[in-house]
């Protein structure tokens, strides 16, 4: 067996002897069942150090290339062919005769779902795209992060990917339920749950809550993914209108009266879409009607520590003496989307079945993940995260309000929050997503099309928009993009008339 290896080289020698042996066997020089030498002999041949012909032949071995057997030599593995793609097989199976209803319907929703993502953006890299609720990557703490990440698998390498507690790592709850004294709730880590991420703990309570000829409530506009999951479940959806102080409460009270609901699900911080945040007085309101008519309160949280101008109400279920609540909080949108890390507390039965319904849909969440977060938010990087991104996002919020002032037409109105990421946009034209895509396409700007939001609309005069990824050039740029495509819009519908 020859092997060229060059020495001195910047490749590595025992990668040099890997891809030579890749090589030898690939090209059928090397056959399989045949005998390499020995790591002693090949090491003396090479003029190497035997460990770095015992490294090479180990991850040959992981490769798949080579075969140890005890008290034997290394052998070249019989390699499987690798099967060609063929585009044009059929499947014998029609797949939307064979899913339900429930999942076709949800399917047809995915093929034309896209409120945050558009596909002319995908190729036109001069779009700026206001329209992403996810952080900004520019921000996310990554070496705060490698380092926990380091300290958990070399101190708990093997505790770490075992599986996990079906309620979350305790340690983590533990965390979780001290923060959550901090904006006034009052609770245990045995009333968490950890999910992953917020969407899945709407998930669960929808499955375990839902039930036939009873409606779920929700704000109209509302978060755009709860709406599909609703449809999937077979869920008829309550809208109740939003006002500029937040949930109508009037429609609510009436519609309560005349409909029969499984719950209630509300963002009162910082609403996605809208960015309203209620009053104490108004949160009080709402949980005594539910109170008054025995519904379960979903209070969504996803932006609870995103409180960047003065002081914001503690949440509902800090006020929640009858255990009605149901909060979910997340991690994602203040660390990294992908971390998929959140959680559900309520009264301690709501939350063990909750469990129940997650122990047996996907075991337990990364345990994993929840270890190396417990580590970063053990060691305060959490919080020095959260100054971080109040400092940033209060500046790109005050120039976006203020580049929508100088940009925008007076026809145009728009909300103003107090945190969070997004402002909702209010025009004097209805469109639906296609025409108000292809508006801004012109522009080369991104926003979300105000149609997702809303349970039964297919055209709106509302459109999103969120700072949350893009800095503050681009905030004023995208904006100032905005601004004349709704000048050229407002040109073109007064011709129209």
């Amino acid at each position: 067996m020859l092997l060229k290896i060059e020495k001195p080289s910047s490749k590595p020698l025992y990668q040099q002897i890997i891809d030579e042996i890749k090589t030898l066997i690939d090209q059928g020089t090397l056959e399989a069942d045949q005998a390499l030498p020995s790591t002693r002999s090949l090491a003396k041949k090479l003029g190497v150090n035997r460990s770095t012909v015992i490294r090479a032949y180990e991850e040959l071995q992981a490769l798949g290339y080579l075969l140890s057997r005890p008290g034997s030599y290394n052998t070249v593995q019989k390699r499987r062919k690798e099967v060609e793609y063929n585009p044009d097989r059929k499947s014998a199976i029609s797949w939307g005769k064979a899913s339900n209803t429930s999942a076709q319907k949800v399917y047809e929703i995915f093929r034309r779902y896209s409120p945050e993502r558009l596909p002319y953006s995908d190729f036109d890299t001069e779009a700026l795209n206001i329209s992403q609720l996810d952080l900004d990557p520019r921000l996310y703490p990554i070496d705060e992060f490698r380092r926990c990440v380091s300290h958990v698998l070399w101190e708990k390498g093997s505790e770490s990917l075992q599986y996990g507690d079906h309620k979350g790592y305790l340690p983590l709850r533990r965390q979780i339920a001290r923060r959550l004294r901090l904006h006034g709730i009052s609770v245990s880590e045995e009333e968490i749950l950890i999910t992953n991420g917020a969407q899945q703990a709407i998930d669960l309570i929808i499955r375990m809550l839902a039930k036939p000829k009873l409606k779920v409530a929700v704000e109209s506009p509302t978060y755009a993914n709860i709406i599909p999951l609703l449809h999937f479940n077979n869920v008829e959806i309550l809208p109740i209108p939003m006002k500029e102080d937040g949930l109508d409460l009037e429609s609510l009270q009436k519609a309560l009266k005349t409909n029969n609901v499984s719950f209630i699900y509300t963002i009162p911080n910082f609403q996605n879409p809208t960015g309203i945040t209620t009053t104490h007085q108004h949160r009080e309101r709402l949980l005594n009607l539910c109170l008054e008519h025995q519904v379960p309160l979903v209070e969504d949280g996803f932006e609870e520590d995103m409180k960047y101008f003065g002081k914001v109400p503690l949440p509902i279920k800090s006020i929640d003496e009858k255990n009605m609540v149901i909060y979910l909080g997340t991690f994602s949108k203040a660390l990294f989307p992908g971390l998929r890390i959140g959680w559900v507390t309520a009264d301690k039965e709501c939350t063990n079945r909750l469990t129940a319904i997650k122990r047996f849909s996907d075991l337990s969440t990364s345990n994993l993940v929840q270890i190396i977060l417990h580590e970063f938010l053990k060691r305060g990087y959490y919080d020095h995260q959260l100054k971080r991104l109040h400092r940033v996002y209060r500046k790109r919020m005050q120039l976006a309000l203020k580049t929508i002032e100088d940009s925008f037409p007076r026809s145009v109105s728009w909300t103003r929050p107090t945190g969070g990421y997004t402002i909702w946009v209010r025009t004097p034209w209805k469109l639906d997503e296609v025409k108000l895509h292809k508006i801004m396409s012109e522009y080369r700007v991104v926003v979300s099309s105000g149609s997702y939001y809303f349970p039964k609309k297919k055209a709106s005069e509302y459109f999103r928009i969120s700072i949350a990824k893009t800095d503050q050039e681009e905030i004023r740029e995208g904006i100032i993009r905005l601004g004349k495509a709704l000048h050229h819009l407002e040109k073109g519908m007064g011709k129209c008339s």
